[in-house]
């Protein structure tokens, strides 16, 4: 690429790091660089080596820009981050086996190109009108393909009217020992995008691209029972966190656990704890045993779930891992996962995935 192009692409990158990176990721990823011997960020070191790039004397907020600029190591390693970072959001499609060679193939027609590649200068990043202008690049780790989509996001500061373009990526994940296509896309400020149905599009378009590309079939995952089979599991791993329902008598009502070390949702959850605890008495009484079995029953299966979010508990239950789950999300007739709490590496999400699919397996079997 002409070095016009070049330039441009790093100050879209500058850009992304000040609008989407907060300060704690900036943080990580100046620490990763300084441990790989790219940058330096203690004043008063000295080093023999002319390749390492001092920023100690450089603001805080602009040593990671400053870096993009100066040098390109700095630019691979958060194009790498990229590929390996957790995101906001994440929606799951069953995919039938892609042929091993599509991807060589792909990459000697020109339509992606590989990050490990000896011309790979870096991603490229595509308008979002102009289609024949998309080429992914490819990260891949034993079973796992991931294409990254780079596009180009333009919006106005409120206010101001001041105009910020910024590289927004997107990953398509094929997961291929679950049969798993995942798109993973991270939270935008609304003045990025173009309306309601901003997060639904970018997961259209990868959808279109991969019928247009790869020789595969895509469907969507029927995860509500999925979800609710998890919830009622006895099992000390994954418990339910909230949940919205909408009862068949019009009330609404959103459930949360709030700090009980049991995970235990209020009313319907504690109701069954009062009866599982009480057994003596209410076997003395069976009359009231059974209408408080089918009221709980009842209420669940007639009422309206529009989401329930789980977590996966750490070993500190106040950090656990808290994913969202949003049914026919958008009326689009599939699941979107959404992520809560700071931004790691992408291994929660592999978990979280691989634990739903794992239970998808049980209930089909």
């Amino acid at each position: 690429m002409d070095k016009a192009g070049h330039n441009d692409y790093q100050e879209h990158l500058k850009s992304t790091i000040q609008e989407m990176y907060p300060k704690y990721a900036q943080r990580k990823l100046l620490k990763d660089l300084e441990k790989l011997k790219v940058i330096n960020l203690k004043k008063n070191k000295t080093s023999t080596e002319d390749t390492i790039l001092d920023l100690s004397t450089i603001e805080e907020q602009e040593q990671l820009t400053t870096g993009i600029v100066k040098r390109d190591e700095v630019t691979r390693h958060i194009e790498r981050d990229e590929f390996l970072k957790s995101y906001k959001y994440a929606v799951l499609f069953n995919v039938s086996s892609i042929e091993e060679d599509t991807f060589i193939q792909l990459k000697e027609s020109g339509k992606i190109h590989n990050f490990f590649a000896k011309d790979y200068s870096h991603d490229i990043i595509y308008d979002g009108i102009t289609y024949n202008s998309i080429k992914p690049t490819m990260y891949t780790m034993g079973n796992v393909t991931i294409l990254k989509f780079s596009k180009l996001l333009t919006g106005y500061v409120p206010g101001t009217g001041t105009k910020k373009q910024i590289k927004y990526p997107i990953l398509a994940v094929y997961l291929k020992h679950l049969g798993v296509l995942e798109i993973r896309l991270d939270q935008v400020r609304t003045y990025f995008q173009e309306d309601d149905f901003f997060y639904h599009e970018q997961i259209n378009f990868i959808l279109k691209w991969f019928q247009e590309n790869i020789d595969c079939d895509i469907e969507n995952i029927n995860l509500p029972p999925i979800i609710e089979h998890i919830g009622k599991k006895d099992q000390d791993e994954v418990n339910v966190h909230a949940q919205a329902m909408s009862l068949k008598s019009g009330g609404k009502a959103v459930l949360e656990t709030g700090l009980n070390e049991n995970y235990i949702l209020p009313l319907l959850g504690e109701l069954k704890e009062l009866i599982k605890s009480n057994e003596d008495l209410f076997e003395k009484s069976p009359e009231i045993k059974l209408l408080l079995d089918k009221f709980i029953s009842e209420t669940e299966s007639t009422a309206d779930l529009p989401w329930i979010s789980l977590i996966w508990k750490g070993k500190n239950k106040t950090k656990g891992n808290i994913v969202k789950f949003k049914h026919n999300y958008m009326n689009q007739g599939y699941t979107l996962l959404q992520y809560y709490g700071l931004q790691t590496d992408m291994e929660k999400m592999d978990n979280v995935t691989e634990y739903i699919i794992n239970n998808k397996n049980e209930i089909d079997s």
